[in-house]
Protein backbone atom coordinates (compact mmCIF):
# COMPACT_ATOMS: atom_id res chain seq x y z
CA UNK A 1 0.00 0.00 0.00
CA UNK A 2 1.28 3.43 -0.99
CA UNK A 3 0.59 5.00 2.42
CA UNK A 4 2.53 2.32 4.31
CA UNK A 5 5.46 2.57 1.92
CA UNK A 6 5.54 6.34 2.41
CA UNK A 7 5.23 5.94 6.18
CA UNK A 8 8.14 3.50 6.32
CA UNK A 9 10.31 5.89 4.30
CA UNK A 10 9.40 8.66 6.76
CA UNK A 11 10.18 6.43 9.74
CA UNK A 12 13.64 5.81 8.35
CA UNK A 13 14.19 9.47 7.49
CA UNK A 14 12.75 11.21 10.58
CA UNK A 15 12.48 8.42 13.13
CA UNK A 16 9.25 6.86 14.29
CA UNK A 17 8.64 9.29 17.14
CA UNK A 18 9.07 12.36 14.91
CA UNK A 19 7.12 11.20 11.86
CA UNK A 20 3.81 13.03 11.51
CA UNK A 21 0.74 12.17 9.47
CA UNK A 22 1.54 15.27 7.41
CA UNK A 23 4.96 13.79 6.58
CA UNK A 24 3.30 10.54 5.50
CA UNK A 25 0.67 12.34 3.42
CA UNK A 26 3.37 14.37 1.69
CA UNK A 27 5.44 11.23 1.06
CA UNK A 28 2.43 9.41 -0.38
CA UNK A 29 1.43 12.46 -2.48
CA UNK A 30 -1.98 12.46 -0.80
CA UNK A 31 -3.92 14.77 1.45
CA UNK A 32 -3.85 14.22 5.18
CA UNK A 33 -7.59 13.59 5.04
CA UNK A 34 -7.00 10.68 2.65
CA UNK A 35 -4.40 9.19 4.98
CA UNK A 36 -6.81 9.56 7.90
CA UNK A 37 -9.50 7.71 5.95
CA UNK A 38 -7.28 4.63 6.04
CA UNK A 39 -5.61 5.12 9.43
CA UNK A 40 -7.31 6.71 12.43
CA UNK A 41 -4.03 7.95 13.88
CA UNK A 42 -0.26 7.63 13.70
CA UNK A 43 -0.18 4.69 16.11
CA UNK A 44 -2.53 2.65 13.93
CA UNK A 45 -0.35 3.47 10.92
CA UNK A 46 2.80 2.36 12.75
CA UNK A 47 1.14 -0.81 13.99
CA UNK A 48 -0.12 -1.71 10.51
CA UNK A 49 3.37 -1.19 9.10
CA UNK A 50 4.83 -3.60 11.65
CA UNK A 51 2.10 -6.16 11.00
CA UNK A 52 2.59 -5.92 7.24
CA UNK A 53 6.35 -6.36 7.51
CA UNK A 54 5.97 -9.29 9.90
CA UNK A 55 3.47 -11.04 7.65
CA UNK A 56 5.72 -10.54 4.62
CA UNK A 57 8.33 -12.47 6.59
CA UNK A 58 6.06 -15.38 7.65
CA UNK A 59 6.69 -17.74 4.74
CA UNK A 60 10.48 -17.20 4.64
CA UNK A 61 10.57 -17.67 8.43
CA UNK A 62 8.55 -20.91 8.23
CA UNK A 63 10.84 -22.19 5.47
CA UNK A 64 13.90 -21.35 7.57
CA UNK A 65 12.48 -23.12 10.61
CA UNK A 66 11.39 -26.18 8.62
CA UNK A 67 14.89 -26.83 7.32
CA UNK A 68 16.20 -27.82 10.77
CA UNK A 69 15.99 -31.54 11.58
CA UNK A 70 15.28 -31.40 15.33
CA UNK A 71 12.79 -29.42 17.41
CA UNK A 72 15.68 -27.99 19.43
CA UNK A 73 17.29 -26.60 16.29
CA UNK A 74 13.96 -25.35 14.90
CA UNK A 75 13.26 -23.40 18.09
CA UNK A 76 16.77 -22.03 18.57
CA UNK A 77 17.50 -21.19 14.95
CA UNK A 78 13.97 -19.88 14.31
CA UNK A 79 14.15 -17.46 17.23
CA UNK A 80 17.70 -16.41 16.29
CA UNK A 81 16.63 -15.80 12.68
CA UNK A 82 13.73 -13.62 13.85
CA UNK A 83 16.09 -11.60 16.05
CA UNK A 84 18.56 -11.25 13.17
CA UNK A 85 15.79 -10.06 10.83
CA UNK A 86 14.54 -7.66 13.47
CA UNK A 87 18.02 -6.17 13.73
CA UNK A 88 18.24 -5.82 9.97
CA UNK A 89 14.71 -4.55 9.31
CA UNK A 90 15.03 -0.77 9.56
CA UNK A 91 11.44 -0.15 10.70
CA UNK A 92 11.44 -2.90 13.31
CA UNK A 93 14.82 -1.81 14.61
CA UNK A 94 13.60 1.78 14.89
CA UNK A 95 10.48 0.66 16.70
CA UNK A 96 12.34 -1.27 19.38
CA UNK A 97 15.14 1.29 19.73
CA UNK A 98 15.46 2.89 23.18
CA UNK A 99 13.81 6.09 21.88
CA UNK A 100 10.70 4.27 20.70
CA UNK A 101 10.56 1.39 23.20
CA UNK A 102 7.59 2.84 25.11
CA UNK A 103 5.71 3.14 21.84
CA UNK A 104 6.65 -0.43 20.86
CA UNK A 105 5.46 -1.79 24.19
CA UNK A 106 2.20 0.06 23.85
CA UNK A 107 1.55 -0.82 20.23
CA UNK A 108 2.81 -4.37 20.04
CA UNK A 109 2.22 -5.69 23.51
CA UNK A 110 -0.85 -3.83 24.72
CA UNK A 111 -2.61 -4.24 21.38
CA UNK A 112 -1.86 -7.95 21.42
CA UNK A 113 -0.31 -7.79 17.93
CA UNK A 114 3.08 -9.09 19.03
CA UNK A 115 1.49 -12.20 20.50
CA UNK A 116 -0.86 -12.56 17.51
CA UNK A 117 2.04 -12.46 15.05
CA UNK A 118 4.20 -14.78 17.13
CA UNK A 119 1.32 -17.25 17.41
CA UNK A 120 0.71 -17.02 13.68
CA UNK A 121 4.29 -18.13 13.05
CA UNK A 122 5.05 -20.47 15.94
CA UNK A 123 1.81 -22.09 17.11
CA UNK A 124 1.40 -24.49 14.14
CA UNK A 125 5.05 -25.54 14.47
CA UNK A 126 4.78 -26.04 18.22
CA UNK A 127 1.40 -27.79 18.03
CA UNK A 128 2.80 -30.26 15.49
CA UNK A 129 5.80 -30.91 17.75
CA UNK A 130 3.48 -31.41 20.71
CA UNK A 131 1.33 -33.88 18.76
CA UNK A 132 4.46 -35.74 17.68
CA UNK A 133 5.55 -36.04 21.31
CA UNK A 134 8.62 -33.82 20.88
CA UNK A 135 7.25 -30.94 22.97
CA UNK A 136 5.90 -31.54 26.47
CA UNK A 137 2.11 -32.06 26.57
CA UNK A 138 1.65 -29.69 29.50
CA UNK A 139 3.13 -26.67 27.71
CA UNK A 140 0.59 -23.88 27.23
CA UNK A 141 1.31 -22.91 23.61
CA UNK A 142 -0.21 -19.45 23.91
CA UNK A 143 1.96 -18.65 26.92
CA UNK A 144 5.02 -20.08 25.16
CA UNK A 145 4.34 -17.89 22.12
CA UNK A 146 4.01 -14.89 24.43
CA UNK A 147 7.37 -15.71 25.98
CA UNK A 148 9.01 -16.17 22.58
CA UNK A 149 7.59 -12.80 21.50
CA UNK A 150 9.00 -11.11 24.60
CA UNK A 151 12.41 -12.77 24.14
CA UNK A 152 12.60 -11.70 20.51
CA UNK A 153 11.61 -8.10 21.24
CA UNK A 154 14.09 -7.89 24.10
CA UNK A 155 16.99 -9.14 21.98
CA UNK A 156 16.04 -7.11 18.91
CA UNK A 157 16.08 -3.97 21.08
CA UNK A 158 19.67 -4.53 22.13
CA UNK A 159 22.09 -2.28 20.34
CA UNK A 160 24.58 -5.07 19.76
CA UNK A 161 24.03 -6.86 16.45
CA UNK A 162 27.00 -9.11 15.84
CA UNK A 163 27.78 -12.79 15.53
CA UNK A 164 29.21 -13.07 19.06
CA UNK A 165 26.06 -11.63 20.66
CA UNK A 166 23.84 -13.88 18.57
CA UNK A 167 25.96 -16.95 19.40
CA UNK A 168 25.67 -16.14 23.10
CA UNK A 169 21.88 -15.75 22.76
CA UNK A 170 21.75 -19.06 20.85
CA UNK A 171 23.62 -20.80 23.68
CA UNK A 172 21.25 -19.34 26.30
CA UNK A 173 18.29 -20.69 24.32
CA UNK A 174 19.92 -24.13 24.15
CA UNK A 175 20.77 -24.22 27.86
CA UNK A 176 17.70 -22.62 29.41
CA UNK A 177 14.73 -22.54 27.06
CA UNK A 178 14.91 -25.78 25.10
CA UNK A 179 15.41 -28.17 28.07
CA UNK A 180 12.26 -26.75 29.68
CA UNK A 181 10.21 -27.55 26.57
CA UNK A 182 11.32 -30.88 25.20
CA UNK A 183 9.79 -34.23 26.07
CA UNK A 184 12.51 -36.45 27.44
Amino acid sequence: MKILTAAEACFERFGINKTTMEDVARGAAMSRATVYRYFADRDSLILESVVRRARMNMEPARAHIAQWPTLEERIVEGICQNVRRGHRDPVMHLLVSPDAMTLATSLLTTSGKALELTRELWEPILREAQQAGELRDDIDLEMLCEWISELEMMYISQERDDADALDRFREKLRQFLVPALLSR
